[in-house]
């Protein structure tokens, strides 16, 4: 039970922070005019960092951060970004979809991946990893 409510909250925070990211891609995109595989990058990196401290005080109920668990986060993230990146830059930029559907498309496939690496490595045996 407690398991499938760290998953629902997860997914939760995740929606969350894609509805954001978007909104910092669009400002990336279309106020900056950054070209798009900058922007994806840019805001990838700033919702990972987002995510990594809301999941693990949120989902995970750590009282601190640790440098471990935001290295393996980052790591299993760094997946995710390149999922995410390949998808969206491709779709958007060679395929002609907007960047906004593609970044819908690309996001999703992010969260299979995630969801993989982030619940069987980073914060696996979460209450004997409580201080790595």
């Amino acid at each position: 039970m407690w398991a499938r409510r760290r998953l629902v909250s997860w997914f939760l925070l995740g929606i969350t922070a894609s509805v954001l990211e978007l909104g910092l891609l669009r400002i990336l995109v279309d106020t900056l005019q950054l070209a798009l595989p900058l922007s994806t990058a840019l805001a990838a990196e700033v919702l990972i960092l987002f995510k990594f401290l809301l999941n693990d005080r949120l989902v995970f109920n750590h009282a601190w951060p640790s440098l471990g668990r935001l290295v393996r986060y980052h790591g299993a993230s760094a997946g995710a970004l390149v999922v995410y990146w390949l998808v969206v830059n491709a779709l958007s930029l060679f395929v002609g979809m907007l960047y906004v559907v593609a970044f819908v498309v690309g996001t999703a496939a992010a969260f299979g991946w995630s969801l993989l690496t982030n619940f069987l490595w980073v914060w696996r045996g979460v209450g004997s990893d409580a201080r790595a």
